[in-house]
């Protein structure tokens, strides 16, 4: 039997609300997750359930835009999103899926790929309001780390908000 099936689930001993004023957003996670602040130029946060496997994560990050992103853009948009998602290597794309309103504009997939010669999975969010770029990737090491780490990984993504704060 894997390690990964003979671990219990992934249990909450907690749930905290993280709050980027700067950003905007707001994101919960698990309260025992470690956060990072990214750096190198990078404005967000990066979220681990457990340091000894650091690709295994979740992590936000904002980039401020030139210019407001309008309904004209979803054309350019969605062929840079695909392009992106066809640049990784061996990418295998079990969905996709986008949500266009009037104020917020969402492009997301779900998928596999290899980096650094491992399988990895990864769900990714694009997330467009006003001038703003919001990043959301929540990333298992392997599939199997992904697929044990899911239920939390839903949970954050789907409380994702936005302020002012």
């Amino acid at each position: 039997m894997s390690e990964e099936k003979s671990r219990s689930r992934p249990r909450y001993r907690g749930t905290y609300k993280h709050i980027d004023h700067e950003g905007g957003y707001a994101i919960w996670t698990p309260s025992d997750w470690q956060k990072h602040e990214m750096s190198q130029g990078h404005h967000g946060f990066v979220f681990y359930p457990d340091a000894s496997e650091p690709a295994t994560f979740l992590s936000t990050e904002k980039v401020v835009l030139d210019y407001k992103v309008t309904m004209d853009d979803i054309p350019v948009l969605r062929e840079g999103f695909q392009a992106g998602l066809n640049s990784l290597p061996d990418i295998d794309i079990e969905f996709q899926d986008e949500a266009i309103t009037k104020t917020l504009k969402m492009f997301e997939a779900k998928f596999t790929f290899t980096e650094d010669g491992e399988t990895r999975k990864r769900w990714l969010r694009l997330i467009y309001w006003g001038e703003a770029q919001l990043i959301v990737m929540a990333q298992g090491a392997s599939p199997e780390s992904y697929h044990y780490w899911l239920p939390m990984f839903f949970n954050s993504l789907m409380t994702i908000e936005f302020g002012p704060f």
